[in-house]
């Protein structure tokens, strides 16, 4: 793949690309309420033209967010994205500092695919591409608190958690509470010389 960033195993991720394909998946899983009910909100569908107007700046190149396609056995099942943050997001988040720290959010939206493994192994692949490819010094992610399945697949992959942060999103109606979790290159590292 020319646009690949990563095949480990059964699990690839690339660039997502601005044509009709990908733009069409987005919408498939973003107007889902399955997997709204996690990413979005089931009152915030993302329909063809609404994920062309989101999803093409960033597949162009023209945003720091960059998309990415995840694939299982070669089959598209889900989004990935990562973005450098600065230092004021460092501070915001109560970082000592932004140097090569990076924040990702994701989502499988294939939901026959959930609760089989498939996304620590996709969040393990991604941080091996952030850690090695980018020279990432730290990852962060900020799951709402109630996602608990979320939480455990990124615990599974080496985060912890290190700040609460109330009132932090608004989902669903509901300004939802998350947690401010984070890994860090040196924790990778040691964690992929003796894995579990």
């Amino acid at each position: 793949m020319s646009d690949g960033l990563i095949e480990q195993g059964d699990i690839a991720i690339r660039l997502m690309r601005d044509e009709p394909d990908d733009y069409r998946l987005m919408a498939q899983w973003l107007t889902d309420p399955r997997v709204l009910e996690f990413y979005e909100g089931r009152d915030n569908p993302f329909p063809l033209e609404r994920v062309i107007a989101k999803y093409s700046p960033r597949a162009l190149g023209a945003e720091q967010v960059v998309p990415c396609i995840l694939l299982y056995q070669a089959r598209p099942i889900g989004y990935m994205q990562y973005y450098r943050l600065d230092e004021s997001d460092a501070r915001e988040y109560g970082l000592e500092s932004a140097d090569s720290l990076y924040g990702i959010d994701l989502f499988i939206g294939e939901p026959d695919c959930w609760n089989r493994g498939v996304g620590s192994r996709a969040v393990s692949a991604f941080l091996t591409y952030l850690f090695h490819g980018l020279h990432a010094t730290q990852v962060v992610l900020d799951p709402e608190a109630w996602n608990t399945r979320a939480i455990r697949c990124y615990e599974k992959c080496g985060f912890q958690k290190i700040k609460y942060l109330p009132a932090h999103e608004l989902h669903e109606g509901i300004v939802r509470d998350a947690w401010l979790m984070a890994i860090n290159g040196a924790s990778w590292h040691d964690q992929t010389r003796n894995p579990l």
